[in-house]
């Protein structure tokens, strides 16, 4: 059952979490799901719009209001080479914003990452995406960030909800129970080189049940002001297992968040 080189977040090791990717095209994409179970993976193929999974009409997360969704993002222009040892910027076209990730990190922005229930629906999806420790363990990584579509199904009305929607599933079990989590103070945090004060929060869970060693899941919603409505960017981590990013190099990867330009 193990056909796939490619994984989720290090929660991926426990035996219910699913993650889902899909490479982008310009109109219509096929969209690879990936079920995780007990470290073993399965495929399958359906057909997908470019673009992030719509739910019902729900207030976004963040203040500012935001308008309808925008159409597909217009095909990638290749990025410039980065120099070994740079960090890469990576951008969002959908959302015109920009992010950098350490060399060691596999940059996707025409790609979307999330996860589904065990009936095969996907309850969580990112664009805009960036991996980090493929294959550190059954092919799982350890951290996987993106964007989330306001009002979409990714999104559940506040930061703090759809913080803790991320956590629970990225630590469900096989048989689609949650686990509990808990969730921080919602906290201000300087971004685009302090040029912007943008919201953020943290939630927490522990996987159901594992192969990998992971302790815990930690998942950072950011609402970043935009002048269409705030960018909603995900950030989904193992903590504590070997191998976890630093708490720093997160942090720099959150503080580099901006308009693209």
């Amino acid at each position: 059952m193990a056909e796939s080189k490619v994984s989720g977040p290090g929660s991926g090791g426990g035996s219910g979490s699913r993650l889902a990717l899909v490479l982008v095209g310009v109109l219509v994409v096929l969209l690879v799901v990936l079920v995780v179970a007990a470290g073993l993976v399965a495929w399958r193929l359906v057909a997908q719009e470019s673009d992030d999974v719509r739910g019902p009409a729900a207030p976004p997360s963040g203040t500012a209001a935001t308008g309808s969704p925008s159409a597909a993002a217009p095909a990638s222009v290749a990025p410039a080479p980065v120099p070994d040892g740079a960090w890469q910027p990576v951008t969002s076209a959908k959302d015109r914003m920009t992010y950098d990730v350490p060399p060691d990190w596999e940059p996707g922005p025409d790609t979307l990452a999330g996860f589904e229930s065990p009936a095969g629906e996907i309850t969580a999806l990112m664009h805009g995406i960036a991996t980090y420790g493929d294959d550190w363990c059954d092919d799982n990584w350890h951290t996987l960030v993106g964007f989330v579509t306001p009002g979409s199904i990714s999104d559940k009305g506040s930061i703090e909800a759809t913080a803790m929607h991320w956590a629970k599933q990225a630590a469900q079990d096989d048989g689609g129970s949650n686990p509990t989590g808990s969730l921080g103070e919602p906290r201000t945090v300087e971004v685009d080189r302090g040029r912007t004060t943008a919201t953020a929060v943290t939630a927490t869970a522990t996987p159901l049940s594992q192969k990998c060693p992971v302790p815990s899941i930690e998942v950072t919603v950011v609402s970043v002001p935009a002048p269409a409505g705030p960018a909603l960017f995900v950030v989904v981590a193992d903590r504590g297992a070997e191998g976890s990013n630093p708490d720093a190099a997160l942090e720099k990867v959150i503080a580099s968040l901006r308009p693209a330009r």
